[in-house]
């Protein structure tokens, strides 16, 4: 019993990690683009994920409901 020859998965995959390293390079070659969102972010745990969720400002209805 013979076995296909797995050079070409090797070549795919050295493609694909050299793909990936190229684009990394890109990604940290960007300049950051200034955002007006300066509210702070917030990290939370979601059905067994990270995400990143801006967090809410305080209510400040309080104070402007006296007048």
């Amino acid at each position: 019993m013979s076995f296909p020859s797995c050079s070409s998965c090797v070549v795919v995959l050295t493609q694909q990690q050299e793909e990936n390293i190229s684009h990394q390079k890109q990604c940290q070659d960007l300049p950051v683009k200034d955002t007006k969102n300066t509210g702070k972010n917030t990290t939370v745990v979601e059905n067994g994920r990270v995400v990143v969720k801006p967090s809410q400002p305080p209510n400040n209805d309080a104070g402007t409901r006296g007048q």
